[in-house]
């Protein structure tokens, strides 16, 4: 759960702004809050600081001090700490938030939140969007496994008035949204520009070749000429670049968004150019939000601009054209990649039958979406009488729109663009429980119980967890969904025939389900790459596999994985781990050497029961797979069948 910072002062405007809620108060605010699911860690007096270089705004407790570095740009205020401004004193709440509540991370989305409850605002909020003056054309290039970030959605708002105290709001805000929404920015990254540094009315989402630009990215001197970098440069000179060089290294093309003079404005999802930085005199922005999923790309710009609606009630929204390559047809390809060559005009495609044709998307949409709700089944979840009546007055305090659904236990209702949270009836159900309150809820004891008792995997699973956890690893848990690129490629093997695929992913990075637990135990040691040597990280878990026996036509097969990173890590470390993993769970095994393509030669050995089957493998990772998971160290890896191991009689 994040910890968000809301200002007492601004909260507090917004939540009176409308009328009806004049007499709120800071000591209202912290009864009300816990009611919403926010729960007040404390009210805190802080001193803000202002980052010289970024702009960057901190707000800073007496025992925390001033910051020495910004977390942002990197600039050192013990080195120069004229780069670090103080503005003064502050009062801010300090929430501990849902992560699936990122609409309420700021100050104007916790202020609509807080005057429904109230009754001084009900029903479904509206904001008015002009029609558009821009479009962004994107390359068909970013569809593709050289350069994958397909999607992007745009907007513009006009009218805008900044200080130290609202800019840092947006910063956060952005921040806040990569983590909850974007997955640390690998789903989804928003980019805030300052609209009047930008020309012509066509802007252009490419992908383009990683050294064949140069601009300054934010942070950087903008008139030094060691700040003019490549887009490869930027991920290993930017302290941004570097914190987030995995999520494009991968690929052979990077994505760039550039303005109609062809002015780099981002390099999604790494950093933003410093000429297009937003400053407090910014009147206008233009706003993009890029990732790998089409609604996550939506939702964070409807949720950016609605709040800065909220904050800011004198912004005018205006959208933009997003014109795309149709997906749906796969015609002019190229024995290169596969995909159509280069950027074509609508003319030329509309000319060349069996070629990708443009379509084009206006973004933001902040239409509602309309979901039915059986009231007989709202009132039996949460446990109260209820009438369609009565049901339709506390969604409506929760920011819901609702109409008759021509039936009297029906209703419909119509659910903001900005709720990134509600994807099916109980949700509605639990807001309108929240309306309710749960204090007034009597509980009660479920009236059926179950009597059972645990599989005998489940047993030694958490046997073999106290043995590597008395072995000195320390346990993680990784998804059961991956990526052929993640399962395979990146351990030099080729995807296995019996891999189980989804049908209707929800994501290019969750395509299949995992076949081996070592991928996440690397995955896991890459992002902990800043920690202090050495690591020693295990998982006990399943991963499935096709079998046309199964009911399923799939089965699972329980796995325990280690994995040692550091200095001097080498073979006879995993060859110890595994003698005395084996031992203390009471079996045997013997120890062959193997060939396999993951692993050094000479450094790889296959464990195998008495009978000759293959239950394991362990040895040292192929510096190519090192490499493609950005680690510098070796790396010793053990993965067994936790379930052939138990198979041997004890």
């Amino acid at each position: 759960m994040p910890i968000i910072d809301l200002p007492v002062d601004l909260l507090l405007a917004r939540v009176r702004a409308h009328g009806g809620a004049g007499d709120v108060g800071l000591d209202d605010l912290v009864e009300i809050l816990p009611k919403l699911g926010c729960e007040v860690e404390e009210v805190a007096e802080t001193q803000q600081y202002s980052c010289g270089v970024c702009a960057k705004i901190y707000d800073r407790t007496p025992a925390q001090g001033a910051p020495l570095v910004c977390s942002h740009c990197g600039a050192d205020f013990r080195a120069d700490p004229d780069q670090l401004d103080d503005l003064g004193p502050n009062t801010v709440l300090r929430l501990n938030m849902l992560a699936v509540r990122p609409d309420i991370f700021d100050p104007g989305g916790m202020a609509r939140y807080i005057r429904g409850y109230l009754g001084v605002d009900s029903g479904l909020a509206e904001y008015a969007v002009t029609a558009p003056r821009l479009r962004v054309q994107v390359d068909p290039q970013l569809s593709n496994e050289d350069s994958f970030r397909p999607y992007i959605a745009c907007a513009v708002v006009r009218n805008v008035r900044l200080n130290h105290g609202t800019i840092k709001l947006l910063m956060n805000l952005q921040e806040d949204l990569h983590w909850a929404l974007g997955r640390d920015r690998k789903l989804a990254s928003i980019g805030v520009y300052d609209l009047d540094t930008l020309e012509g009315d066509v802007f252009h989402y490419d992908a383009v070749d990683p050294d064949s630009l140069r601009f300054v990215p934010l942070g950087f001197p903008p008139d030094e000429p060691d700040s003019l970098l490549t887009p490869r440069e930027i991920l290993e000179r930017h302290k941004t670049g570097q914190a987030y060089a995995h999520l494009l290294k991968p690929l052979r093309k990077y994505p760039l968004l550039r303005d109609g003079a062809g002015t780099v404005l981002s390099m999604p999802p790494i950093i933003n150019s410093e000429g297009t930085r937003v400053t407090m005199n910014t009147r206008q922005f233009f706003i993009d939000v890029t990732g790998l999923s089409q609604r996550s790309v939506d939702r964070a710009l409807n949720i950016v601009v609605t709040s800065l609606a909220e904050s800011m009630p004198e912004v005018v929204i205006e959208s933009v054209v997003i014109e795309e390559m149709d997906q749906g047809t796969k015609g002019a390809k190229t024995p290169e990649n596969g995909q159509p060559k280069g950027k074509r005009t609508a003319a030329s495609h509309a000319a060349e039958p069996g070629a990708a044709r443009p379509r084009t998307r206006i973004t933001p949409d902040l239409a509602p979406i309309e979901m039915m709700l059986d009231v007989k089944t709202a009132a039996e979840t949460i446990g109260i009488e209820l009438n369609a009546g009565r049901l339709a007055e506390l969604l409506e305090s929760m920011g819901y729109g609702v109409r008759e659904a021509g039936h009297a236990d029906r209703l419909s209702v119509l659910v903001p663009a900005y709720r990134n949270d509600v994807m099916h009836a109980v949700d509605l159900i639990e807001d309108a429980a929240i309306a309710y309150g749960y204090e007034h809820i009597t509980p009660e004891l479920v009236p059926t119980f179950t009597v059972g008792s645990p599989r005998a995997i489940e047993e030694q699973a958490a046997v073999a967890r106290r043995v590597l956890t008395g072995l000195g690893f320390h346990q993680v848990m990784t998804l059961v969904l991956t990526n052929e690129e993640a399962a395979f490629r990146k351990w030099r093997l080729e995807p296995a025939a019996n891999t189980v695929k989804i049908e209707n992913p929800i994501s290019v990075e969750q395509t299949i389900c995992r076949v081996s637990l070592l991928p996440g135990l690397l995955e896991t040691m890459a992002i902990n790459r800043q920690y202090d040597l050495p690591q020693h990280l295990f998982e006990v878990g399943d991963c499935s596999f096709v079998d046309p026996g199964a009911e399923t036509g799939a089965r699972e097969e329980r796995f325990i994985a280690a994995a040692m990173i550091g200095t001097h890590v080498g073979y006879a470390d995993i060859r110890a781990v595994a003698d005395a993993f084996v031992h203390e769970m009471g079996r045997t095994y013997v120890v062959k050497p193997v060939e396999h393509a993951s692993l050094i030669p000479g450094r790889a050995a296959g464990l195998f029961d008495a009978g000759g089957r293959q239950i394991g493998l362990m040895g040292e990772l192929h510096p190519e797979v090192l490499e493609n998971y950005g680690l510098r160290h070796p790396v010793a890896v053990l993965e067994l069948s936790l379930e052939k191991l138990l198979a041997q009689a004890s």
